[in-house]
Parts: structure tokens; C-alpha cells; sequence
């Protein structure tokens, strides 16, 4: 799968977190902000344009109506983070920590996650396209009632994922592992998976299969 990736200009201006506090609109654009947090707020309509955010913390953070747009995040934590009714376009999160972090009524497109840590993370009525995770954790996560036009999981950790009322025709796992996913058969239909994850299926679903 193709993804579009950020577009960022190459002078960017360096700023801190909560300098959004003092921007108009609540505003971070074309710039590069490393070691800020913005941690334990609540802060509406939070938009960050064409942007490099490294080494950041927003943990336990209410970013309701979030707008990010052209931004690389790099190690940084949204553990408990709220960024539901958000929207994510052309964005990729490097090695960032995601334990129990929530999207509802999120939207995303082109987005990326590499080798981040996610566990406990909620995607509730979500809408995605073009969304790739690579090499990371998404272990005991719940999707909800989301839109999966494409997606595609590489190298992940899936242990018990749970999905409902979410199909995942033309989404791609066979590359993850898990050991345990929680799916009705008809949201399976249309998903690409490898033999190995064929033969759990199978067994999940109560079949016995037999050389």
C-alpha cells in the first residue's frame, strides 16, 4: 500500500507545546518542537500543521476535535490521551507510546504508525484510509464500529484484538501475529491473511482441521 506522507517545508521554525497557549486558534504550524509536554490539559481544536514533534508528551490529555495535518511525531507518549472527533491526514507516528489512548469519531488518512507501543487503544466509530501499522504493538485493542476502506498491518503484534461490527475487507494482517482475536466470520470476509492465520481461524471458529 501506498502512503502519502507529510509534506513538510525545510525551514522549520523551533516552538514549545504550550506555546499553542499563546497562538491564535490554538495553532502550531511549520514548525519543529522537541522535549515539550502538554500533559494532564484539556484543550479543544488543538491544530498542529507541517510540523516534526519529537521526544513529546500529551499522557493524560483531553485533545477533543484534535486537527493534525503534514506531522511526524517521534518517541512521543500519548499514553490516556482523548483525540476523539479528530482529524489525522498524512501522518506518521515513530516509536510513540499509545497505552489506552482514544479515538472516536476519528478520521485518518495516510497515517503511520512505526514501531509504536499501543495497548489498550480504543478506535471507536472511526473512519480510516490508508492506514499502515509497522513492526509495533497493538495488543488487547478494540476497534468499534469503524470504517477499514484500507489498512494494512506489518510485522505487529495483534494478541487479542478485538473487533466488532468493523469489517476488514481489503485489509491486509497477514504479516502480524497473534495468538487470540476476538472477530465475527462475517467481518473477515475480504481480509487478506496468511495460511498459519487461515488455520487459527479456523480452530476459533470451532473447525477442526485436519492434513
Amino acid at each position: 500500500m501506498k502512503i502519502k506522507g507529510p509534506q513538510l517545508i525545510n525551514d522549520l521554525q523551533p516552538m514549545q507545546l504550550r506555546d499553542v497557549f499563546e497562538a491564535d486558534d490554538f495553532v502550531l504550524n511549520a514548525c519543529e518542537v522537541a522535549g515539550s509536554a502538554l500533559t494532564n490539559e484539556t484543550l479543544d481544536k488543538l491544530r498542529i500543521y507541517e510540523a516534526r514533534v519529537k521526544d513529546c508528551s500529551f499522557a493524560n490529555t483531553d485533545l477533543v476535535n484534535v486537527d493534525f495535518m503534514d506531522v511526524i511525531f517521534e518517541n512521543c507518549d500519548f499514553s490516556n490521551a482523548i483525540l476523539d472527533r479528530g482529524s489525522i491526514h498524512r501522518v506518521v507516528f515513530n516509536n510513540c507510546r499509545m497505552t489506552g489512548t482514544n479515538f472516536k469519531n476519528t478520521s485518518f488518512g495516510n497515517v503511520e504508525f512505526n514501531e509504536c507501543k499501543g495497548y489498550l487503544l480504543n478506535f471507536i466509530e472511526s473512519k480510516f484510509e490508508a492506514f499502515i501499522t509497522n513492526k509495533g504493538t497493538m495488543e488487547n485493542t478494540q476497534f468499534f464500529q469503524c470504517n477499514l476502506k484500507s489498512a494494512e498491518f506489518v510485522g505487529s503484534n495483534l494478541n487479542n484484538l478485538e473487533i466488532f461490527e468493523t469489517s476488514l475487507k481489503n485489509s491486509d494482517i497477514s504479516k502480524s501475529t497473534f495468538e487470540h482475536i476476538t472477530i465475527d466470520k462475517k467481518d473477515l470476509v475480504g481480509c487478506k491473511v496468511s495460511s498459519q492465520q487461515a488455520i487459527q481461524f479456523a480452530s476459533l471458529m470451532g473447525l477442526n482441521v485436519v492434513d
